[in-house]
């Protein structure tokens, strides 16, 4: 079973969480990911700066580590799908309106320190809201953008091959707890 079959599957066990739009953007994502296709070429939603601060914002949210990081596995591609297919243009406005707020502060121009502090205070104004907001909506499809990804599934679950035998086992300080497999 591939990423693609096992999101539909689990799509499934939700109740269809994810919407048909949303499974086909992700499905887009991951052809062009595995083609190559540069941005310019798949009709690009953000223009290049936009694109920036999205993919600065996105790498603050899950920076590389020791693990692969939001860049590493293509979020910043995978939101501007996500935004152009998946989002009605009221979504859209208001995701357009928080980077261009970054674009005005000069975002990209700021020290990470600076960085932090001024996405620090745009979560704290969302959490003080009951309106939807654009750090909701950047957070949101960058952890799905993330855990979608075979990198960030493999970063964050200890990968077993199911069916394999059963045996209990003792886990070790710091070590995952939850196994993720692959039935194919």
């Amino acid at each position: 079973m591939n990423r693609r079959e096992a999101v539909t599957r689990v799509a499934w066990m939700l109740g269809g969480v994810f919407s048909a739009p949303t499974l086909q953007a992700m499905n887009r994502w991951e052809q062009i990911a595995m083609s190559g296709t540069p941005r310019s070429q798949i009709g690009a939603f953000l223009n290049e700066t936009q694109h920036a601060i999205m993919a600065r914002v996105a790498d603050l949210i899950i920076p590389h580590t020791d693990t692969v990081g939001a860049l590493d596995v293509g979020v910043p591609d995978f939101i501007e799908i996500m935004l152009r297919d998946c989002y009605k243009k009221p979504a859209q406005d208001l995701f357009l309106a928080g980077l261009g707020d970054l674009d005005q502060k000069g975002f990209l121009t700021l020290s990470p320190d600076q960085q932090i502090a001024t996405l620090t205070k745009i979560e704290a104004e969302a959490q003080k809201s009951t309106n939807p907001s654009f750090w909701q909506l950047i957070k949101e499809q960058t952890l799905l953008g993330y855990f979608t990804s075979e990198g960030g599934i493999k970063a964050s679950f200890d990968y077993q091959p199911i069916p394999g035998k059963f045996e209990a086992i003792k886990i070790k300080p710091g070590q995952k707890d939850f196994m993720y497999g692959n039935q194919a």
